[in-house]
C-alpha cells in the first residue's frame, strides 16, 4: 500500500549523519509529535541497516513543519548557498541592478561578519566592490561602514589569501608525490596542521588544510593520524561548522578511503554508501571507492549491480583517472562474476578508445586486471603480446621502489612464458623469487595484500605458488 508520507520519506532519507546531529542540538520543539517525528528522522539518518516507520496517524500539518523546520535550518548553516549568495550580489553590484532591500541586508550583514567565517575571503572582496559602488554614488554615509570593515579585516585577508597560496603549492607538492612516488612533503605537516586548527583562519582555508592533511597521511600511509584528524573535523561538523552537503559528501569519500586502508570495511561501506548519495561531478570517484570496498568484502553481484546502473555516468565523464578506475573495477567485477568474454570485449574496446590517456593515471591497477582476465582465460600469448606492446616491464620496473609495490606484471609475464614454454619450472619459481625480493618495503597491509595476490594467482600451478609462499614466508 502506498503510503500517505512518500514526499516526506523521500525528504528524511536524503538526511546526513552528520546533518541529524546538529539538527537534534540544542533544538526548542516541546511539541511531542513534532519532537518524535524530529527523533525518527535522525535516528534513521544515524543507521543504514534499522529504520523505523513515521507513525501516519500525526497530523500531516506536523509532517510539513518539520520538513520545513529541517530545511530551513540546514539552510542558515549552509556555506555553499552563502557563497550563492555572495556571488548574486556580487554579480547585481558590479551590473547595477542590486535592490535596496538586497543593500540593507548586505550592510546588516557588514556589521556581524567575522572573518572566521568560511567564505571570509570572498565576502571582502565584495565589500570592496561595493564600496566602490557606493564611493561613486556620493553615499559617503555607508562608506564609513564598509571602510571600517575592510580596514579591520585588511590584516586577516592577506593572511587568508597568503594561506590559500601556501595550500596551492602544497597541493602541487603532495599530487606530485602521488603521481611520482618519489617527492617528499613530510615539511608540510606541521604547516597544515597549524591551518586546519587555527581559530584565527576563514573556514575554508581551514578545510581545505584538513584535505591537505588527508592527502598527506594517505601518501605515507600513516592512517592512524589520518583517524586523529577526521575526528576533530567531525566533530565540527556535528557543530554545524564547515557545513555544506558537498563536503559532507567529499568528507564521506575520504573517510572511505581511511577505513579501508584500516581494514575496517564495515566502516568503509558505510561511508561509501553515504558518499554516493548525492548527484555531483564526483560522484563516479564516490561510485570507484564503493565498488572497491564491495569487492574486498565479497559483494561481487552487488558490485555488478551498482556498475550497470550507473555505466551512462562513466560513458558521460571526461574525468579519464575516475574513467580509468570505473574501467579497471568494471573488468575485476565481470570475472568475479565469471563473465570473461564480456570482460574481455570490455577491456580491449576501452584499450582502444582510451589508447592516449590509459597511463596517466594508475596504470598498473588497470594492466594488472587485464593481464589477470587474459591469465585466467587462459590466453598467455596475448599477455606477452599486451605487455611487449605497452612496455609494461619497463614501465613496472621503474616504481619497483615504492613500499607495498607488488610485481605483478613482472609474475605475469614469467607465467605466461612458463606456459608457452619458454621457461622451466626452476626458471619460473627463481624468477618470483628474486623479483619478489626485490620488494622489501612492505607494512604489514602491504604484506597482506601480497599474500591475497598469491592465493588468486595459485589456480594456475597449486603446488608451485604454495612452494613459493613457503619460501617467502620462511624468509620474513
Amino acid at each position: 500500500m502506498k503510503s500517505k508520507l512518500k514526499i516526506f520519506n523521500d525528504f528524511a532519507e536524503g538526511i546526513l549523519p552528520h546533518e541529524a546531529s546538529y539538527l537534534l542540538k540544542d533544538h526548542k520543539i516541546r511539541d511531542k509529535e513534532k519532537e518524535s517525528i524530529l527523533n525518527t528522522v535522525c535516528s534513521n539518518a544515524s543507521s543504514l541497516v534499522v529504520s523505523y516507520d513515521f507513525d501516519e496517524n500525526i497530523d500531516k500539518r506536523k509532517y510539513t513543519y518539520i520538513k520545513k523546520w529541517i530545511s530551513k535550518k540546514l539552510e542558515s548553516k549552509d556555506v555553499d548557498g552563502h557563497l550563492n549568495y555572495l556571488s548574486i550580489i556580487e554579480n547585481k553590484i558590479l551590473t547595477d541592478t542590486i535592490q535596496p532591500f538586497e543593500e540593507q541586508h548586505l550592510l546588516n550583514q557588514i556589521t556581524s561578519y567575522t572573518h572566521t567565517s568560511f567564505f571570509f575571503q570572498k565576502f571582502y572582496e565584495l565589500v570592496r566592490e561595493y564600496q566602490d559602488f557606493l564611493l561613486i554614488r556620493f553615499r559617503y554615509k555607508d562608506c564609513k561602514l564598509t571602510e571600517s570593515f575592510l580596514k579591520d579585516n585588511r590584516d586577516h585577508y592577506l593572511i587568508a589569501v597568503d594561506v590559500k597560496e601556501q595550500l596551492f603549492f602544497a597541493t602541487k607538492d603532495l599530487t606530485r608525490q602521488y603521481t611520482s612516488g618519489s617527492h617528499d612533503t613530510k615539511h608540510w605537516e606541521e604547516k597544515l596542521l597549524g591551518f586546519m586548527r587555527s581559530k584565527n583562519l576563514d573556514g575554508l582555508n581551514r578545510y581545505n588544510a584538513f584535505i591537505r592533511l588527508v592527502f598527506l597521511y594517505f601518501n605515507y600511509k600513516e592512517y592512524e593520524k589520518a583517524t586523529s584528524i577526521f575526528d576533530q573535523v567531525d566533530k565540527y561538523f556535528q557543530e554545524g561548522l564547515m557545513y555544506s552537503r558537498r563536503i559532507l559528501f567529499n568528507y564521506y569519500a575520504n573517510r572511505v578511503i581511511l577505513h579501508s586502508n584500516l581494514e575496517d570495511l564495515e566502516k568503509a561501506e558505510y561511508y561509501a554508501y553515504l558518499s554516493v548519495k548525492q548527484e555531483n561531478s564526483d560522484k563516479l570517484f564516490y561510485l570507484n571507492n564503493l565498488i572497491a570496498i564491495l569487492l574486498k568484502k565479497e559483494k561481487n553481484k552487488e558490485a555488478l549491480e551498482l556498475i550497470v546502473e550507473n555505466f551512462d555516468l562513466y560513458k558521460k565523464t571526461h574525468n579519464h583517472h575516475h574513467k580509468l578506475g570505473f574501467a579497471t573495477h568494471y573488468i575485476r567485477t565481470l570475472v568475479r562474476n565469471k563473465r570473461l568474454n564480456a570482460a574481455e570485449n570490455f577491456a580491449n574496446n576501452f584499450l582502444n578508445d582510451n589508447n592516449e590517456d590509459v597511463f596517466e593515471h594508475r596504470w598498473r591497477h588497470f594492466f594488472s586486471s587485464y593481464l589477470m582476465l587474459l591469465i585466467t582465460k587462459e590466453k598467455y600469448s596475448d599477455v606477452l603480446k599486451t605487455i611487449k606492446k605497452y612496455n609494461l616491464i619497463e614501465r613496472e620496473a621503474d616504481v619497483m621502489h615504492l613500499e607495498d609495490f607488488i610485481p605483478k606484471i613482472h609474475w605475469y609475464h614469467s607465467l605466461a612464458n612458463y606456459m608457452v614454454g619458454n621457461f622451466s619450472e626452476e626458471k619460473l619459481k627463481k624468477d618470483f623469487i628474486k623479483t619478489s625480493e626485490k620488494t622489501k618495503n612492505f607494512s604489514k597491509k602491504g604484506r597482506l595484500d601480497f599474500t591475497d595476490f598469491l592465493e588468486r594467482l595459485s589456480f594456475t600451478f597449486p603446488g608451485l605458488f604454495s612452494s613459493i609462499k613457503s619460501h617467502l614466508v620462511s624468509g620474513q
